[in-house]
């Protein structure tokens, strides 16, 4: 590989609107050091070299010209990845290996190395798959890729000591990275391949239900306001349709739950949608149910998860927070106060009213 360092000093200062004397007198050195740096008759020394670099904001690896051995890298994260992707495993790690010689010091090619290794789910490949998530740690102020970070990393650790048989390891690896309950349902799926862990694990189980839930309706409404935009409206009813049949088999009949203040918000969005297909009538039957729902649940409000909601065996914390009004029905109220959609249905939902008095 050719260095042609004083081709890019001299390429970098014209693209400033530099002169030699300009650029010289910015470093503190000679016309004729700037002189001799770009007609390749001497070089920077070591720290003036960083100083170029950082005079014209960029690194040295680029100012040396370094650009063919970070393709070279990039290449072989690339062909690491097809192996994992076609789990070509055996000869993935052959490559890996030879990779690792090559750029010991490589966040990617670390990283990708250990996901061969643990693919093969096996003690002796997990064993290599655990030192190579190990090292990737050390070197995790070169990632850039923001799906990965250090606790995925210590989670595929912890997954790796199951596959060699410490499984108390793996529960407290994920019990110490457990954020917000991120590891709830992995801790309670390990906890409950121990016959004496039952209780304990059904905790966990029971926190991870619930929080699937939950993010399972953000999800659903998420893609309820992109169908709106995309106007794909029959989508809306299908999803919303499904998460209400999937809330339905999670609670005890009869019993009023936080989960019936949650449905009031989907019969909202089900109105919004036949209104949007121009279905007035469905509309008006989708604001009902949304409007009994809501009294149903004003008259005794429980936001309690352990009340009413089935398989839970957690803490008796109250739900999630939602800013959509303090009582149910302000929930209705509150939605038909935003956009041109919410203003065409409180006709409809005042007709609603009237009739109710």
């Amino acid at each position: 590989m050719q260095i042609r360092l004083g081709q890019n000093i001299r390429r970098l200062r014209k693209e400033a609107g530099y002169t030699q004397e300009q650029l010289a007198e910015a470093l503190g050195v000679t016309t004729g050091a700037v002189y001799k740096w770009e007609s390749e008759r001497a070089v920077p020394e070591l720290e003036l070299l960083v100083e170029i670099a950082e005079f014209f904001e960029t690194s040295v690896d680029a100012l040396l010209n370094y650009g063919w051995e970070k393709r070279s890298m990039g290449q072989a994260a690339e062909r690491l990845q097809h192996y994992i992707e076609n789990k070509q495993l055996e000869e993935g790690i052959r490559y890996a290996e030879q990779a690792l010689q090559k750029y010991p010091n490589s966040f990617r090619i670390t990283l990708k190395s250990a996901e061969l290794y643990f693919l093969y789910m096996d003690p002796k490949h997990a064993q290599r798959a655990v030192e190579l998530y190990q090292k990737a740690i050390q070197l995790i102020d070169q990632n850039t890729d923001e799906t990965v970070g250090l606790l995925t990393i210590q989670n595929r650790i912890a997954a790796c000591y199951c596959y060699m048989d410490r499984m108390e390891d793996a529960i407290e690896l994920l019990k110490r990275n457990n954020v917000g309950g991120v590891n709830d349902h992995q801790i309670g799926l390990f906890l409950s391949q121990d016959e004496k862990r039952g209780e304990e694990a059904l905790k966990y189980l029971s926190d991870a239900l619930f929080m699937g839930y939950s993010q399972l309706y953000s999800v659903c409404i998420g893609y309820a306001n992109a169908y709106v935009v995309l106007k794909e409206l029959d989508k809306i009813g299908e999803m919303i349709l499904w998460l209400l049949e999937l809330g339905k088999g999670l609670r005890e009949p009869g019993v009023v739950t936080w989960m019936d203040r949650t449905d009031v918000r989907l019969y909202t969005i089900l109105a919004e949608a036949a209104l949007l297909q121009g279905e007035e009538e469905g509309a008006i039957s989708w604001l009902q149910k949304a409007g009994d729902t809501a009294r149903r649940f004003d008259a005794a409000p429980e936001h309690r998860t352990s009340v009413g909601m089935k398989y839970y065996h957690g803490s008796k914390r109250a739900a999630s927070y939602d800013d959509m009004g303090q009582t149910a029905l302000a929930m209705i109220e509150n939605f038909m106060a935003e956009g041109e959609t919410g203003a065409n249905l409180r006709p409809l939902w005042e007709k609603i009213r009237e009739k109710e008095t």
